[in-house]
């Protein structure tokens, strides 16, 4: 068990009751949870998920979290949820009937006996039931900058026995806190996210720019359903997109880089990024420039995307994977933006033709197959077709293992499956 500091603590708090159980929220400086609190060990008996649980601390989001703290001003937590048992807390009531400022027959009855201090003697365990990762981010941050300790986190205590039935309740709270909690959709992470460059691009896109003004669909799925005739894609489709074009050039640990919101100006450059490469894909397809300069109430979607496939461009799956190979054909192929993107243009990019009817389009049914397996076939396909090296994109890629694997999910003979050339040396782009 982790040694607990032995200095009083006294703490604001309001003392409430949820179904069997009593609990304070309260204020606590990070330094003294940092010093005083540790993570959920004491809810199991067996030393080895005690040590599971700290390694998975140690080597997984808290690191995140440290780095969020030292590096964002407007940084902010929601509640954590603490056990505390042993030592000699105790509860002070605060009685505000006798505030001459208030008129005791206006107040509720809750309020009554819900106000005061709790005061830890400091004997006490305290341990997190939710929010282990931010407790141990909490801890990393302080030893890195002592001044982070200022800052105060509500904590929510309830409390906790050190006996058996005690530690299976606990357990349960444990679970029920995490079972039926609702993380946020990835939706709402794109259109709320102030820190993710590629969310704030996309947002100002969807915003500004004229392709997409009134011509995204918004909701938190990635797929348009077939009934939308508006719409080029969905936000969350753009997202991928956006986040595929500008890790062009950009640091290996991307992940992170998202993490930390850039400056005015590296923002506004990220932004020219992406309005570049959807300058170069409307230069360089009429389909795009059409609903660019149509109204919303002109359907223009519904000729590109319709009960007979249509293009490629208007099926999230399609735009995600052109923004793929124009990525690789700059990166592994050395081409510029224009003329990665002129090379994909060639391409026949209509899902009812070959080579992706039967592959990403089902023209019996009609209806997309996109299981993960065709995406990667198919990003591979048309990455050759445009004059890519498969080998380039990694030892094991050839253009004979990927015409049997084509072979397999078209189910025809290797003999029977011809993979297109849509570029060759002597063209243009």
């Amino acid at each position: 068990m982790t040694q607990q500091a032995t200095q009083k603590l006294i703490i604001p708090a309001l003392r409430g009751r949820m179904g069997d159980w009593t609990y304070y929220t309260t204020l606590l400086k990070m330094r003294d949870i940092a010093a005083r609190v540790s993570v959920a060990q004491e809810i199991h008996e067996s030393p080895t998920l005690n040590e599971l649980i700290q390694r998975v601390l140690q080597e997984g989001h808290s690191n995140n979290i440290q780095r969020y703290l030292l590096t964002h001003p407007q940084r902010f937590f929601n509640s954590l949820v603490l056990g505390i048992y042993g030592g000699m807390p105790k509860w002070f009531e605060l009685d505000i009937r006798e505030n001459h400022l208030l008129n005791p027959d206006e107040l509720p009855s809750y309020v009554e006996r819900s106000m005061g201090l709790l005061v830890l003697d400091g004997t006490e365990s305290l341990f997190a039931i939710d929010g282990q990762h931010r407790v141990v981010g909490i801890k990393k941050a302080v030893a890195a900058d002592e001044t982070i300790g200022d800052d105060e986190v509500a904590a929510i205590f309830v409390a906790h026995k050190n006996d058996a039935a005690g530690m299976e309740r606990t357990r349960r709270l444990f679970t029920t806190l995490n079972r039926y909690a609702k993380a946020v959709g990835f939706g709402e992470l794109v259109a709320l996210d102030e820190d993710d460059v590629v969310a704030i691009v996309t947002r100002r896109l969807i915003e500004q720019h004229p392709l997409f003004k009134g011509k995204i669909y918004s909701s938190t799925q990635k797929n348009v359903p077939p009934t939308d005739r508006t719409n080029l894609t969905s936000v969350s489709a753009l997202y991928e997109v956006i986040d595929i074009i500008l890790q062009i050039g950009r640091p290996k640990q991307w992940s992170n880089f998202k993490k930390i919101r850039p400056d005015d100006d590296s923002l506004d450059q990220f932004y020219v990024s992406a309005v570049d490469y959807w300058s170069e894909m409307l230069d360089a397809f009429p389909e795009l420039r059409e609903l660019r300069d149509s109204h919303p109430n002109d359907r223009v979607a519904a000729k590109y995307r319709n009960e007979n496939g249509g293009h490629l461009l208007f099926r999230p799956v399609g735009l995600v994977m052109v923004a793929r190979v124009v990525r690789h054909l700059m990166n592994k192929e050395s081409l510029d933006l224009k003329s990665a993107v002129s090379r994909v243009s060639h391409a026949n990019l209509w899902l009812s033709d070959t080579p992706w009817v039967g592959l990403l389009w089902d023209a019996t049914n009609m209806t997309m197959m996109v299981t993960g397996e065709r995406q990667t076939a198919a990003m591979k396909l048309l990455y050759h077709a445009c004059g890519g090296d498969l080998s380039k994109l990694s030892q094991r890629n050839s253009v004979e293992k990927l015409t049997k694997q084509l072979a397999g999910l078209l189910n025809r003979n290797v003999s029977e499956v011809e993979i297109p050339v849509y570029y060759h040396p002597t063209n243009n782009g």
